[in-house]
């Protein structure tokens, strides 16, 4: 897997289908006797799950996605489809981070579905995506969760290469979000960057020139109840110290979920941010793989 030096939409053309990568992962997780167990698993091309021993702990089973090819270019297409059964916790996160690459004129994708039935858990927890310069990617997340399940989303994003003092500039990052609860949709989300991103960027009223940020979404009966927690864990409640140094945030609750919106100077104050919160979202134990 490789992109070439110049984007060039004639370039991407000539590129036979057959010849981007195609991956697919498809997990079911089951709820037995107070456990959770593998259910039917399938991989194809590129995408491959391990299901680590050392994840397993308590009532919850880890799954560590793994892309083999090292990142998304050309055109190259991803798709990850988690089903959580009746009781059953699954915990998902990624080998390391996804990168994805400059392009030759072709735009990746990837694709995530989720579905938790009633008293399931998943929490989506994947490191970071790396867009690099000229990259071009459109990534859709969509779920549907049972009125008495959890369903907890981390997504975090770095623009461009920071720790090469690269920044994105140019290509193509569009999101969108589409969460449904017992079938009724209850959240959306869209983010749509193309032409002159660094521009758009560097306004104050999107991202001032930083270049890291996530979204932290959880559903779940007790979710509201939780923000609190999660504001003083970020220094926003009046007590606390207020924001770290490189760091925003806002943190928001209603109708049964919790969001948390987190803008970074770059990939390091965003991490720690991350782990901060995530155990007041539920999360006993970061995932072992993140620390390696």
């Amino acid at each position: 897997m490789y992109a070439t030096e110049l984007p060039s939409e004639a370039a991407a053309a000539s590129i036979p289908v057959e010849r981007r990568g195609q991956g697919r992962v498809s997990v079911e997780a089951l709820g037995l006797d107070g456990r959770t167990v593998r259910g039917r698993i399938a991989e194809s091309g590129f995408a491959r799950v391990r299901f680590p021993l050392s994840g397993r702990r308590g009532r919850s089973l880890e799954a560590v996605m793994i892309n083999t090819g090292g990142g998304l270019a050309g055109g190259d297409v991803a798709q990850t489809c988690l089903h959580a059964g009746r009781g059953a916790q699954l915990v998902v996160t990624t080998q390391a981070a996804e990168k994805v690459y400059r392009s030759d004129g072709a735009t990746s994708r990837v694709d995530v579905e989720l579905t938790v039935e009633a008293g399931g858990s998943i929490d989506w927890m994947p490191q970071a995506t790396i867009v690099f310069d000229g990259a071009r990617l459109e990534r859709s997340i969509a779920a549907d969760v049972a009125p008495e399940a959890r369903l907890l989303l981390v997504e975090p994003v770095i623009l461009g290469r920071t720790a090469h003092g690269e920044r994105l500039s140019h290509g193509l990052l569009a999101d969108r979000w589409r969460i449904r609860r017992g079938g009724r949709l209850v959240y959306a989300d869209g983010l749509h960057l193309d032409g002159d991103i660094a521009r758009t960027l560097d306004r104050r009223a999107t991202a001032g020139g930083w270049a890291a940020f996530a979204t932290l979404l959880l559903l779940a009966p007790d979710a509201e109840a939780r923000l609190d927690a999660v504001r003083a864990s970020l220094g926003l409640s009046e007590e606390g110290e207020g924001l770290p140094d490189g760091l925003d945030a806002g943190a928001s609750a209603w109708d049964g979920m919790l969001s948390v919106r987190l803008l970074a100077r770059d990939g390091a104050p965003l991490e720690r941010a991350i782990a901060r919160t995530l155990g007041t979202l539920g999360v006993a134990e970061l995932p072992r793989i993140w620390h390696s």
